[in-house]
Protein backbone atom coordinates (compact mmCIF):
# COMPACT_ATOMS: atom_id res chain seq x y z
CA UNK A 1 0.00 0.00 0.00
CA UNK A 2 3.05 2.40 1.05
CA UNK A 3 4.45 1.53 -2.56
CA UNK A 4 1.32 2.21 -4.29
CA UNK A 5 0.81 5.49 -2.68
CA UNK A 6 4.59 6.47 -3.30
CA UNK A 7 4.20 5.82 -6.63
CA UNK A 8 0.66 8.15 -6.82
CA UNK A 9 3.32 10.96 -4.92
CA UNK A 10 5.82 10.56 -7.36
CA UNK A 11 3.99 11.55 -10.21
CA UNK A 12 3.83 14.92 -10.79
CA UNK A 13 0.18 15.55 -12.21
CA UNK A 14 -1.29 13.60 -9.10
CA UNK A 15 1.38 15.23 -6.56
CA UNK A 16 0.21 18.94 -7.67
CA UNK A 17 -3.45 17.85 -7.56
CA UNK A 18 -3.02 16.22 -3.73
CA UNK A 19 -1.48 19.34 -3.39
CA UNK A 20 -3.97 21.92 -4.46
CA UNK A 21 -6.69 19.54 -2.88
CA UNK A 22 -5.13 19.63 0.58
CA UNK A 23 -4.39 23.09 -0.04
CA UNK A 24 -8.47 23.92 -0.57
CA UNK A 25 -9.70 21.63 1.95
CA UNK A 26 -6.98 23.59 4.48
CA UNK A 27 -8.32 27.18 3.59
CA UNK A 28 -11.41 25.81 3.99
CA UNK A 29 -11.38 24.68 7.41
CA UNK A 30 -8.87 27.13 8.66
CA UNK A 31 -11.63 30.01 7.70
CA UNK A 32 -14.49 28.40 8.88
CA UNK A 33 -13.18 27.21 12.26
CA UNK A 34 -9.61 28.99 13.67
CA UNK A 35 -10.17 32.21 11.53
CA UNK A 36 -13.15 33.35 14.31
CA UNK A 37 -10.77 32.56 17.49
CA UNK A 38 -7.69 34.84 15.66
CA UNK A 39 -9.37 37.82 13.82
CA UNK A 40 -8.02 40.60 16.52
CA UNK A 41 -4.80 38.92 16.68
CA UNK A 42 -4.81 38.77 12.47
CA UNK A 43 -6.01 42.73 12.26
CA UNK A 44 -3.58 43.52 14.72
CA UNK A 45 -0.82 41.69 12.82
CA UNK A 46 -1.67 43.40 9.68
CA UNK A 47 -2.06 46.34 12.11
CA UNK A 48 1.48 46.22 13.32
CA UNK A 49 2.75 45.49 9.85
CA UNK A 50 1.52 48.82 8.30
CA UNK A 51 2.61 50.67 11.24
CA UNK A 52 6.51 49.15 11.60
CA UNK A 53 8.19 51.30 8.67
CA UNK A 54 7.15 54.56 10.84
CA UNK A 55 8.98 52.78 14.03
CA UNK A 56 12.12 51.79 12.17
CA UNK A 57 12.06 55.37 11.06
CA UNK A 58 12.09 56.84 14.57
CA UNK A 59 14.46 54.54 15.97
CA UNK A 60 17.09 55.17 12.60
CA UNK A 61 16.06 58.54 12.74
CA UNK A 62 16.06 59.90 16.66
CA UNK A 63 17.62 56.50 17.97
CA UNK A 64 14.32 55.99 19.99
CA UNK A 65 14.10 52.82 21.82
CA UNK A 66 11.80 50.01 20.50
CA UNK A 67 8.62 50.56 23.10
CA UNK A 68 9.04 54.29 23.01
CA UNK A 69 8.78 54.37 19.36
CA UNK A 70 5.82 52.04 19.47
CA UNK A 71 3.93 53.56 21.73
CA UNK A 72 4.31 57.44 19.48
CA UNK A 73 3.77 55.81 16.28
CA UNK A 74 0.42 54.15 18.07
CA UNK A 75 -1.08 57.29 19.96
CA UNK A 76 -0.46 59.54 16.80
CA UNK A 77 -2.04 57.11 14.42
CA UNK A 78 -5.26 56.46 17.12
CA UNK A 79 -5.25 60.57 17.24
CA UNK A 80 -5.33 60.85 13.89
CA UNK A 81 -7.92 58.04 13.12
CA UNK A 82 -10.07 60.09 16.11
CA UNK A 83 -10.06 63.49 14.94
CA UNK A 84 -10.86 62.10 11.16
CA UNK A 85 -13.33 60.18 12.18
CA UNK A 86 -14.96 63.13 14.49
CA UNK A 87 -15.14 65.39 11.55
CA UNK A 88 -16.78 62.60 9.20
CA UNK A 89 -19.13 61.63 11.63
CA UNK A 90 -20.19 64.74 12.81
CA UNK A 91 -20.61 66.20 9.34
CA UNK A 92 -23.00 62.85 8.55
CA UNK A 93 -24.73 63.18 11.75
CA UNK A 94 -25.61 66.76 11.20
CA UNK A 95 -26.62 65.72 7.61
CA UNK A 96 -28.50 62.79 8.53
CA UNK A 97 -30.20 65.38 11.73
CA UNK A 98 -31.48 67.48 8.91
CA UNK A 99 -33.06 64.83 6.63
CA UNK A 100 -34.76 63.39 9.16
CA UNK A 101 -35.76 66.76 10.07
CA UNK A 102 -37.05 67.36 6.53
CA UNK A 103 -38.16 63.67 5.69
CA UNK A 104 -41.89 64.54 5.78
CA UNK A 105 -41.13 67.44 2.34
CA UNK A 106 -38.95 64.82 1.04
CA UNK A 107 -42.30 61.98 1.55
CA UNK A 108 -44.62 64.43 -0.22
CA UNK A 109 -41.85 64.99 -3.04
CA UNK A 110 -41.16 61.25 -3.64
CA UNK A 111 -44.77 60.97 -3.50
CA UNK A 112 -45.71 63.51 -6.22
CA UNK A 113 -42.50 61.87 -8.34
CA UNK A 114 -44.39 58.13 -8.04
CA UNK A 115 -47.77 59.85 -9.31
CA UNK A 116 -45.80 60.84 -12.48
CA UNK A 117 -44.08 57.45 -13.11
CA UNK A 118 -47.87 55.69 -12.71
CA UNK A 119 -49.22 58.83 -14.86
CA UNK A 120 -46.69 57.93 -17.05
CA UNK A 121 -47.58 53.99 -17.17
CA UNK A 122 -51.42 54.49 -17.63
CA UNK A 123 -50.98 56.35 -20.42
CA UNK A 124 -48.60 54.19 -22.03
CA UNK A 125 -50.47 51.06 -21.23
CA UNK A 126 -54.15 52.53 -21.32
CA UNK A 127 -55.07 51.86 -17.82
CA UNK A 128 -57.70 53.87 -15.67
CA UNK A 129 -56.38 57.01 -14.61
CA UNK A 130 -54.88 56.38 -10.77
CA UNK A 131 -55.32 53.20 -11.13
CA UNK A 132 -51.20 52.50 -10.87
CA UNK A 133 -50.72 54.69 -7.93
CA UNK A 134 -53.44 53.24 -6.37
CA UNK A 135 -51.76 49.60 -6.56
CA UNK A 136 -48.15 51.09 -5.81
CA UNK A 137 -49.65 52.89 -3.03
CA UNK A 138 -51.06 49.54 -1.85
CA UNK A 139 -47.08 48.15 -2.07
CA UNK A 140 -45.77 50.75 -0.45
CA UNK A 141 -48.22 50.54 2.91
CA UNK A 142 -48.05 46.55 2.81
CA UNK A 143 -44.14 47.24 3.50
CA UNK A 144 -44.81 49.33 6.38
CA UNK A 145 -47.04 47.32 7.33
CA UNK A 146 -44.54 44.80 7.85
CA UNK A 147 -41.84 46.69 9.15
CA UNK A 148 -44.31 47.67 11.82
CA UNK A 149 -44.99 44.43 12.88
CA UNK A 150 -42.05 42.37 12.23
CA UNK A 151 -38.69 44.41 12.41
CA UNK A 152 -40.06 47.00 15.09
CA UNK A 153 -41.01 44.19 17.98
CA UNK A 154 -37.55 42.77 17.12
CA UNK A 155 -35.81 45.76 17.59
CA UNK A 156 -37.50 46.17 20.83
CA UNK A 157 -36.78 42.30 22.29
CA UNK A 158 -33.25 42.63 20.78
CA UNK A 159 -32.12 45.09 22.75
CA UNK A 160 -30.26 42.74 25.50
CA UNK A 161 -28.56 40.96 22.65
CA UNK A 162 -26.89 44.26 21.60
CA UNK A 163 -25.77 45.44 24.78
CA UNK A 164 -23.96 41.99 24.56
CA UNK A 165 -22.98 42.54 20.90
CA UNK A 166 -21.80 46.12 22.21
CA UNK A 167 -19.44 45.07 24.93
CA UNK A 168 -18.16 41.73 22.61
CA UNK A 169 -17.01 44.94 20.05
CA UNK A 170 -15.81 46.68 22.81
CA UNK A 171 -13.87 43.75 24.36
CA UNK A 172 -12.66 42.75 20.45
CA UNK A 173 -11.22 47.27 19.97
CA UNK A 174 -9.22 46.82 23.33
CA UNK A 175 -7.71 42.72 22.86
CA UNK A 176 -6.60 44.12 18.94
CA UNK A 177 -5.42 47.47 20.13
CA UNK A 178 -2.83 45.46 22.65
CA UNK A 179 -2.03 42.43 20.29
CA UNK A 180 -1.34 45.32 18.08
CA UNK A 181 1.13 47.11 20.22
CA UNK A 182 2.47 43.83 21.21
CA UNK A 183 3.25 42.96 17.93
CA UNK A 184 4.42 46.44 16.90
CA UNK A 185 7.32 46.17 19.57
CA UNK A 186 8.51 42.94 18.56
CA UNK A 187 7.30 42.79 14.78
CA UNK A 188 10.58 41.29 13.45
CA UNK A 189 10.83 38.67 16.21
CA UNK A 190 7.31 36.99 15.48
CA UNK A 191 9.39 35.04 12.84
CA UNK A 192 12.13 33.27 14.32
CA UNK A 193 14.48 30.99 11.65
CA UNK A 194 13.60 27.84 10.89
CA UNK A 195 11.92 26.11 7.45
CA UNK A 196 8.23 26.20 8.64
CA UNK A 197 8.83 30.10 9.45
CA UNK A 198 10.56 30.96 7.07
CA UNK A 199 7.61 29.54 4.56
CA UNK A 200 4.82 31.08 6.19
CA UNK A 201 6.54 34.11 6.29
CA UNK A 202 7.18 34.21 3.00
CA UNK A 203 3.70 33.08 2.05
CA UNK A 204 2.27 36.23 4.62
CA UNK A 205 4.52 38.54 2.88
CA UNK A 206 3.32 37.96 -0.90
CA UNK A 207 -0.25 37.54 -0.14
CA UNK A 208 -0.39 40.93 2.35
CA UNK A 209 1.52 42.72 -0.49
CA UNK A 210 -1.19 41.41 -2.73
CA UNK A 211 -4.09 42.78 -0.53
CA UNK A 212 -2.33 45.93 0.27
CA UNK A 213 -2.09 46.45 -3.38
CA UNK A 214 -6.15 45.76 -3.67
CA UNK A 215 -7.22 47.91 -0.70
CA UNK A 216 -4.87 50.92 -1.95
CA UNK A 217 -6.17 51.01 -5.05
CA UNK A 218 -9.94 50.42 -4.51
CA UNK A 219 -9.73 52.80 -1.28
CA UNK A 220 -7.72 55.25 -3.99
CA UNK A 221 -10.43 54.67 -6.18
CA UNK A 222 -13.58 55.35 -4.00
CA UNK A 223 -11.73 58.70 -2.04
CA UNK A 224 -12.05 59.82 -5.80
CA UNK A 225 -15.28 59.19 -6.27
CA UNK A 226 -16.27 60.07 -3.16
CA UNK A 227 -14.82 64.03 -3.90
CA UNK A 228 -16.39 63.68 -7.45
CA UNK A 229 -19.71 62.51 -5.77
CA UNK A 230 -19.44 65.28 -2.98
CA UNK A 231 -18.44 68.23 -5.45
CA UNK A 232 -20.55 67.29 -8.18
CA UNK A 233 -23.82 67.27 -5.69
CA UNK A 234 -23.14 70.73 -4.12
CA UNK A 235 -23.02 71.79 -7.04
CA UNK A 236 -26.43 70.81 -7.66
CA UNK A 237 -26.72 72.22 -4.36
CA UNK A 238 -28.05 69.12 -3.04
CA UNK A 239 -27.45 69.42 1.14
CA UNK A 240 -26.75 66.32 1.89
CA UNK A 241 -23.63 65.76 -0.61
CA UNK A 242 -21.33 64.81 2.16
CA UNK A 243 -23.52 61.86 3.03
CA UNK A 244 -24.43 60.74 -0.24
CA UNK A 245 -21.06 61.13 -1.74
CA UNK A 246 -20.22 58.97 1.35
CA UNK A 247 -22.55 56.24 0.59
CA UNK A 248 -22.38 56.46 -3.06
CA UNK A 249 -18.20 55.96 -2.55
CA UNK A 250 -18.86 52.53 -0.52
CA UNK A 251 -21.12 50.89 -2.84
CA UNK A 252 -19.05 51.91 -5.78
CA UNK A 253 -15.63 50.29 -4.19
CA UNK A 254 -17.70 46.91 -3.57
CA UNK A 255 -17.57 44.58 -6.52
CA UNK A 256 -20.21 43.98 -9.31
CA UNK A 257 -22.43 47.02 -7.78
CA UNK A 258 -20.73 50.31 -8.83
CA UNK A 259 -21.96 54.03 -8.67
CA UNK A 260 -24.35 53.66 -11.10
CA UNK A 261 -26.41 51.29 -8.35
CA UNK A 262 -27.14 54.54 -7.12
CA UNK A 263 -27.02 57.42 -9.47
CA UNK A 264 -29.02 55.48 -12.64
CA UNK A 265 -32.40 55.16 -10.77
CA UNK A 266 -32.10 58.42 -9.55
CA UNK A 267 -31.77 60.12 -12.58
CA UNK A 268 -34.09 57.99 -13.73
CA UNK A 269 -36.62 58.58 -11.25
CA UNK A 270 -35.79 62.27 -11.16
CA UNK A 271 -36.35 62.44 -15.28
CA UNK A 272 -39.66 60.78 -14.29
CA UNK A 273 -40.54 63.68 -12.04
CA UNK A 274 -40.06 66.29 -14.20
CA UNK A 275 -36.95 67.36 -12.55
CA UNK A 276 -34.78 68.04 -16.16
CA UNK A 277 -31.66 69.56 -14.56
CA UNK A 278 -31.16 67.44 -11.93
CA UNK A 279 -31.76 64.13 -13.77
CA UNK A 280 -28.85 65.28 -16.73
CA UNK A 281 -26.76 66.58 -13.73
CA UNK A 282 -26.68 62.46 -11.91
CA UNK A 283 -26.28 60.95 -15.11
CA UNK A 284 -22.86 63.37 -16.14
CA UNK A 285 -21.76 62.71 -12.85
CA UNK A 286 -22.07 58.86 -13.81
CA UNK A 287 -20.15 59.26 -16.61
CA UNK A 288 -17.95 61.11 -14.64
CA UNK A 289 -17.23 58.32 -11.96
CA UNK A 290 -17.35 55.76 -15.02
CA UNK A 291 -14.35 57.79 -16.59
CA UNK A 292 -12.34 58.01 -13.21
CA UNK A 293 -12.61 54.31 -12.31
CA UNK A 294 -11.52 53.20 -16.11
CA UNK A 295 -8.72 55.30 -15.62
CA UNK A 296 -7.58 54.79 -12.70
CA UNK A 297 -8.03 50.77 -12.09
CA UNK A 298 -5.35 50.04 -14.89
CA UNK A 299 -3.45 52.11 -13.05
CA UNK A 300 -3.48 51.30 -9.57
CA UNK A 301 -3.83 47.71 -10.09
CA UNK A 302 -3.87 46.68 -13.61
CA UNK A 303 -2.70 42.46 -13.88
CA UNK A 304 -0.71 42.92 -10.57
CA UNK A 305 -3.57 40.63 -8.59
CA UNK A 306 -3.45 38.10 -11.38
CA UNK A 307 -7.02 37.95 -10.80
CA UNK A 308 -9.97 38.49 -13.96
CA UNK A 309 -12.93 40.00 -12.88
CA UNK A 310 -14.75 36.67 -13.36
CA UNK A 311 -12.66 34.80 -11.87
CA UNK A 312 -13.10 37.65 -8.48
CA UNK A 313 -16.88 37.34 -9.13
CA UNK A 314 -16.77 33.44 -8.97
CA UNK A 315 -14.28 33.56 -5.92
CA UNK A 316 -16.95 35.71 -4.10
CA UNK A 317 -20.05 33.60 -4.87
CA UNK A 318 -17.92 30.59 -3.81
CA UNK A 319 -17.00 32.18 -0.33
CA UNK A 320 -20.61 33.54 0.10
CA UNK A 321 -22.04 29.99 -0.04
CA UNK A 322 -19.37 28.93 2.21
CA UNK A 323 -18.99 31.41 4.60
CA UNK A 324 -21.89 33.86 4.33
CA UNK A 325 -21.62 37.47 3.71
CA UNK A 326 -18.10 37.91 4.83
CA UNK A 327 -17.29 35.39 2.05
CA UNK A 328 -17.65 37.78 -0.23
CA UNK A 329 -14.15 38.84 0.91
CA UNK A 330 -12.55 35.37 2.16
CA UNK A 331 -13.33 33.72 -1.42
CA UNK A 332 -10.80 35.96 -2.79
CA UNK A 333 -8.13 35.81 -0.04
CA UNK A 334 -8.17 31.96 0.04
CA UNK A 335 -7.31 32.01 -3.52
CA UNK A 336 -4.97 34.07 -2.80
CA UNK A 337 -3.57 32.70 -0.08
CA UNK A 338 -3.77 28.95 -1.98
CA UNK A 339 -2.17 30.52 -5.14
CA UNK A 340 0.71 31.34 -3.14
CA UNK A 341 1.08 28.21 -1.34
CA UNK A 342 0.96 26.09 -3.87
CA UNK A 343 3.49 28.29 -6.00
CA UNK A 344 6.23 28.60 -3.14
CA UNK A 345 5.98 24.75 -2.90
CA UNK A 346 6.94 24.24 -6.73
CA UNK A 347 9.61 26.51 -6.21
CA UNK A 348 10.72 25.18 -3.32
CA UNK A 349 10.53 21.26 -5.42
CA UNK A 350 12.34 22.67 -8.47
CA UNK A 351 15.33 24.33 -6.52
CA UNK A 352 15.66 20.40 -4.74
Amino acid sequence: MSGFLMKIWENETYRKGILAAGTVIGIIVAFRYCLPLVVPFLFAFIFAGILRPAVDWLMKKWSWSEKLASILVMLLTGGLCLAAGKVILTTLYRQIENFVIYLPFYQEQFMTGLGSCCNYIDTGLHLENGASLAYATEILMGIFSDFQNTVLPKLTTSTVTAVKQAFSSLLFFFIMIYATLCMLKNYHRLFQKGRLCGYIQQVWEHVMHLLGVYVRAEGTIALAQTVICSIGLWIMKNPYSIMLAFLIGIVDALPVFGSGTILVPWAVFRFLAGDIQMGIGLLILYVLCTLNRQLLEPRLLGQKLGMSTLLTLFLMYIGYRLFGIFGFVLGPVGYLVGREILSFECAEREKA
